[in-house]
């Protein structure tokens, strides 16, 4: 992963930019409703990178959050968007601050992404076909 290579991303209305610095060290396809729901899609894309990759170049002041607390996890999640245009943007856990999502959808380029994993495999809408990917695993209880 090579952290030379620069992206750039934004809400449909580009009131909101970033840049991403390298490629996600994770991509994976969540099943889950909220998720759905989310993205207004069968599935939401995510794409996994350390929060210092990750930063709002412009209109970091129109970025609304939702404390999403109806997780399948039980644990709260904070879904990012855009107050103008409504696009979803970030994904990023209160207790795990090593990761943030990003919509793959906003950023310029992302054709080199593969997803590699999926969430929630159980809840797949049963029209969503041909993906072949690795379920999500547990973490170890310690």
């Amino acid at each position: 992963m090579s952290s030379s290579i620069q992206r750039l991303g934004s809400c449909l209305c580009r009131k909101i930019r970033f840049t991403l610095k390298g490629d996600p060290f994770s991509h994976a396809v969540c099943h889950c409703i909220n998720c759905r729901k989310s993205a207004g899609s069968a599935f939401m894309s995510n794409a996994f990178f350390s929060p210092d990759n990750v930063t709002v170049t412009q209109g970091e002041e129109l970025i609304r959050k939702y404390q999403d607390n109806d997780t399948t996890s039980g644990n709260t999640l904070t879904r990012s968007f855009c107050s103008e245009c409504g696009t979803s943007l970030f994904l990023s856990s209160p207790t795990k601050t090593d990761w943030i999502s990003v919509c793959p959808p906003t950023v310029d380029d992302p054709k080199e992404w593969v997803p590699r994993r999926e969430s929630r495999p159980d809840v797949r809408l049963s029209w969503v076909t041909g993906l072949h990917l690795e379920p999500k695993q547990k973490p170890p209880k310690l």
